[in-house]
């Protein structure tokens, strides 16, 4: 620190000096010392405490008749008002002496350098704003002085600009109340031919811009006397000789210099448009984007006068439903005609470069320009005029481009500034652009400097009014089509679909709101919602119809009922105020199916064209259709995957789940065709879905409606529907490969099956399930027997309607049986006890009866080449043999045997026609036949009348060929029949009884052990009274025993009688109740007593 004091004062000393060398030597070591000082903060401090005394002799030097003394006089007195704490040290008086100074010197002196260093010092100086103030004026006129110097030194010039953007930092306002004074050197030097000249003269104005712009009005009438005296000609002559850029860059300054007060000079503005009118269209690239860049001025200056301002801080709650109620703030007739001429003038130029196919760095320079434009009007541009003229056009231009490498990143900021228009509908009061997610069609753009950033100008984006819904719908739809042509790569395709998307559930947010809003009347309802379904309508029928087919398409129509369904919600869909036409122009012509005579559609809700129906039925209708169109013209899309069956699942959730339900039954029988069959599967799939979910209870207390009841029917019907109306499997598209539709529908209907049948989800009225659809089914085989018998042929591939038809009905008849099992005939007991096994058993006949009639179908014949998964007869005894051994009521098992004993008869007898497998499994049936005679609960009394009954079927089985069947039915018989006597034999079972007697493995009993031994107790009790007992022959005995005979005669017949009216069953088959087989047998049995003791005594 002394050190450094001591170099001061000795510095001191010889700048005092007169000598002329020392004072040289002085200012040299002066200038020395302050280079070194700058980062040496005690050689500062000792600067700053020996300022007072050199101030004086630094400011006498510079005015000194020797250039070099007085350049580093000047140099030095530069560093001493430009460090801080130099600055805090000196007087006022002081400051004040060395401006007057400075400004003596810049103004009088006939040295270049001293000039040139004077302006330097103005330029660097840190004199606090209010001591300059007091100076100001002074200090203007140097700087002024300084721009047009006697000398003509650049350097000076440039210096003289840099002191302007010094005093415009320090002292603003008084530089922008002054523009007029000193701005004019600047901008008129814009036109010089000096390059260096222009340069400095550009670079101080935008360094300047905020103060002069917008621009005072003395600084625009000044301007506007400069251009009509010759700053316009100036232009023209710099054209002419063809410095286009530079002209166009000095016509945006003075545009954005003239502001608002170019307005009452219209004629010199035209004059001045007639400058970027060439040069718009100019080959040059770069003289283009300078026009791009240059229009900006004119946004500066009809952009931003005082009917703008005005609208600035509306609040936004105005702007909120103004169409609908009547509210919201307008532009007098005059100012709207003003600001459209205003807006026209600017677009225009904008549009036509936007459109056209010209250099991708000249419409990114556009889209910055015409972003400025948005930035510039500020709050202004959420007004539907302003997004009609402004914002739609650019947009639209945008849009209609090719998605090609280049115009890729022109679709990004598009999309960008759209998306960010629509977020703020749902956001808190106005938000800048910037900072929103938007969707992209990529994550890597290319490299745009600052000159194309329109990250920049960011926009003052408004919750939009609801007036603009249509705009924001003819966006997305614009995206769609575009995206839609046969040049777009499936990518890129893929991700303007999904942005289309995100922006429309966007739409639909803000939309909700409008909609929810109690200040909305009825009529802004409806039209909001006829604004949606015009859309989605025609984004899926006639832009599907019109543009290239891809499945892209139908799924985004998929997800737009989907997203208006979910975002709306069903309480304002499915409200019956809401009415529209039916115009869907796929539902025109369609009838109900009237094929399946036996179903009641008398709940079913069937719509045709043109009916007034609510918006949800409306969207359902639109599903279906364009399910159907994706099936019919994808077949190898995967609809199930697309949440089809969580869309269902959201409406069987709604508090009215029957409509809905109602509403897909009848679309389905409209539409019965194979494209219907995966909405078949995705409806069946929503309806199990919310039936297992706990927060749908709607449609779980619906599920006991008797309505219900008839459409579960007609859903688990639809699919046999659908393939008795193919004439060939090979046209249809989505079955012509078979097995994965096939098992997607087989899993589909058990799982709807399975929940329907459970016990929880019965209706009071429709408690026979079982019995029911098995009837239907069975009618259902029985109404298409001639299309299923003509179709059954050896030479089938497998691939015919009736063998489509049969696959479908054999798994339904396995799923049947298979559930039976499990919720009927595990709840034997408990139902015994309520008093229903008539139900029951009802149930198992009718599923009986459809397992037979399926077997008569399917007959003998081999299918060749089947289905994986068909349900061949082997599968149908295994099947079978499983249920059978599950029965164990008495009830249960005579119905059996009742109904199966006649087709099992014939399935014996072919034995052998088929594959061992199949032998296989019937052996295993009849053994489990045989197995639940023997449990059976009560057990079965094996008597003459029960095999006499089932004659045929024991005189097939003790004789058959097989011993699979022979060796169990002799098992059976020697633990049943052969345990007692049975008094009268079936004459045609007496031959085969006869041979295995013989052969000794058939046991057969040959009088009533029990009675025997009950008489010869009787005879030793009657000896050890003392009585004898003498042999006669009783003389009526043959008498009752005919008597007996007959009354079994009768009770036969009776029988039979009872047989023929319930339908019978064929030959050898005869029903009897418990009550005539214990007759019968205590009949025999005591006619057998009688005449066992004849031949005993």
């Amino acid at each position: 620190m002394s050190n450094s004091l001591e170099e001061v004062h000795q510095i001191k000393s010889l700048i005092t000096s007169s000598d002329k060398s020392h004072k040289s030597l002085g200012y040299s070591s002066l200038l020395h010392f302050q280079q070194h000082s700058a980062h040496n903060p005690s050689s500062i401090q000792s600067l700053a405490e020996c300022s007072q005394t050199l101030i004086c002799s630094v400011v006498s030097d510079i005015h000194d008749d020797d250039e070099e003394i007085a350049a580093q006089a000047l140099k030095g007195l530069g560093f001493m008002i430009y460090h801080p704490a130099i600055v805090a040290t000196l007087r006022v008086d002081d400051v004040g002496l060395v401006l007057e100074s400075v400004v003596k010197l810049v103004t009088t002196t006939k040295l270049k350098s001293a000039c040139n260093l004077g302006v330097w010092c103005i330029s660097v100086q840190q004199i606090d704003a209010s001591i300059l103030a007091t100076h100001f004026r002074s200090l203007l006129l140097a700087i002024i002085h300084a721009f047009d110097n006697p000398m003509g030194s650049l350097s000076t010039t440039f210096e003289a600009s840099q002191a302007v953007i010094k005093l415009a930092t320090q002292l603003r306002d008084e530089m922008r109340s002054s523009s007029h004074i000193w701005a004019s050197p600047v901008y008129r030097r814009l036109l010089s031919t000096e390059k260096r000249d222009r340069d400095a003269s550009e670079r101080c104005l935008l360094k300047i811009r905020s103060t002069i712009i917008p621009p005072s009005l003395d600084l625009s009438k000044a301007i506007v006397k400069d251009l009509k005296k010759n700053l316009l000609n100036g232009m023209k002559d710099l054209l002419d000789k063809g410095m286009k850029i530079q002209v166009i860059q000095a016509w945006g300054w003075f545009v954005r210099m003239l502001g608002t007060h170019a307005l009452k000079n219209r004629h010199l503005v035209n004059d001045m448009l007639k400058i970027p009118e060439n040069t718009f269209t100019d080959l040059d690239y770069q003289v283009q984007i300078a026009t791009q860049v240059a229009w900006e001025g004119l946004i500066d200056a009809l952009i931003g006068c005082p009917v703008m301002a005005s609208q600035k801080n509306t609040p936004s709650e105005e702007n909120s439903l103004q169409k609908w109620h009547g509210i919201g703030h307008h532009l007098s007739d005059i100012e709207t005609n003003g600001f459209s001429k205003r807006i026209k003038l600017i677009m225009t130029p904008l549009i036509g470069i936007m459109s056209s196919k010209c250099d991708i760095s000249v419409q990114l320079s556009c889209l910055n320009t015409w972003c400025y434009l948005l930035y510039k009007l500020d709050t202004f541009i959420n007004e539907p005029l302003v997004i009609k003229m402004v914002f739609g056009p650019i947009l639209d231009a945008i849009f209609r481009k090719g998605l090609d490498d280049k115009s890729i990143w022109l679709w990004n900021v598009g999309l960008e500034l759209l998306c960010d228009s629509i977020l703020q509908k749902c956001g808190d009061g106005f938000s800048k652009s910037t900072n929103q997610a938007s969707p992209r069609l990529s994550e890597v753009g290319p490299f745009l400097s600052g000159q194309y950033s329109w990250k920049q100008h960011p926009v003052k984006w408004m919750p939009w009014d609801i007036c603009q819904l249509d705009f924001y719908l003819r966006m997305i739809s614009l995206l769609i089509h575009q995206a839609s042509g046969t040049t777009v790569t499936c990518e890129r395709r893929s991700s303007v679909y999904n942005a289309a998307l995100k922006l429309f559930i966007n739409v639909l947010k803000g939309v909700k709101l409008d909609l929810t809003n109690p200040s909305i009347n009825y009529d802004g309802i409806m039209w909001c919602l006829n604004s949606l379904l015009t859309f989605m309508k025609k984004t899926g029928e006639d832009l599907f119809s019109d543009s290239s087919k891809n499945s892209d398409l139908c799924y985004l129509s998929i997800h737009f009922v989907d997203a208006t369904t979910k975002e709306l919600g069903l309480s304002i869909l499915g409200s019956p105020l809401y009415k529209f036409a039916l115009d869907l122009k796929s539902i025109d012509n369609v009838h109900p199916v009237d094929c399946v005579k036996h179903l009641n559609f008398s709940d079913v809700i069937f719509i045709s064209y043109m009916d007034k129906v609510s918006p949800l039925v409306y969207l359902l209708t639109f599903y279906f259709h364009m399910v159907g169109v994706l099936t019919s013209n994808f077949p190898q899309s995967d609809c199930n995957s697309q949440g089809m069956g969580e869309y269902f699942k959201f409406l069987f959730s709604s508090s009215d789940p029957l409509d809905i339900l109602f509403t897909c039954v009848g679309l389905l029988y409209k539409h019965v065709q194979p494209m219907y069959l995966n909405i078949w599967v995705a409806v069946t799939q929503g309806l199990k879905d919310s039936v297992h979910d706990a927060k749908c209870k709607s449609i779980q207390e619906a599920m006991s409606d008797n309505a219900c009841y008839s459409s579960m029917c007609h859903l688990l019907l639809y699919p046999l529907v659908v393939h008795s109306n193919i004439p060939n499997l090979e046209k249809c598209p989505i079955l012509s490969e078979g097995m994965p539709m096939l098992e997607l529908i087989i899993k589909t209907w058990k799982s709807l099956y399975g929940i329907f049948s459970a016990s929880e989800f019965r209706c009071s009225a429709a408690p026979n399930f079982f019995e029911d659809i098995c009837s239907l089914l069975t009618r259902f085989l029985d109404e298409n027997a001639g299309l299923l018998e003509s179709s059954i042929d050896t030479n089938s591939r497998g691939k015919n309607t009736g063998i489509g038809l049969l696959y479908i009905s054999g798994n339904f008849m396995i799923c049947i049986l298979e559930q039976i099992q499990t919720t009927e005939l595990i709840s034997v007991n408990t139902s015994s006890q309520n008093g229903s096994c008539s139900k029951k058993s009802g149930s198992i006949e009718n599923c009986l009866k459809f397992a037979v009639r399926y077997m008569n179908f399917l007959g003998t014949k081999k299918i060749v080449d089947p289905l994986p998964g068909f349900v061949s007869a082997s599968r149908v005894y295994s099947a079978l043999a499983r249920f059978v051994g599950c029965l164990h009521r008495k009830q249960d098992i005579l119905i059996f045997l009742e109904i199966m004993s006649s087709p099992l008869l014939e399935w014996l007898s072919n034995m052998g026609m088929w594959d061992e497998s199949t032998d296989d499994q019937l052996q295993l049936m009849w053994t489990e036949i045989l197995g639940c005679l023997r449990r059976s609960q009560p057990p079965i009394n094996f008597g003459s009348a029960f095999l006499q009954l089932y004659e045929p079927l024991f005189g097939k089985t003790l004789d058959h060929p097989h011993t699979s069947i022979l060796e169990p039915t002799i098992d059976f018989w020697n633990s049943t029949f052969g345990q007692q006597f049975v008094s009268d034999f079936p004459p045609n079972l007496l031959p085969v009884l006869d041979k295995l007697s013989r052969n000794r493995k058939l046991k057969l009993q040959k009088r009533s052990l029990p009675f025997l031994q009950k008489c010869i107790s009787h005879e030793q009790a009657n000896h050890a009274r003392g009585y004898k007992v003498t042999p006669k022959k009783p003389l009526n005995l043959k008498r009752k025993r005919l008597e007996l005979t007959e009354h079994q005669k009768e009770v036969k017949r009776a029988q039979q009688g009872r047989e023929r009216d319930a339908g019978g069953h064929g030959p050898g088959i005869r029903t009897y109740t418990n009550v005539d087989f214990s007759q019968g047998l205590e009949d025999s049995q005591e006619s057998e007593e009688v005449t066992d003791l004849n031949i005993f005594v």
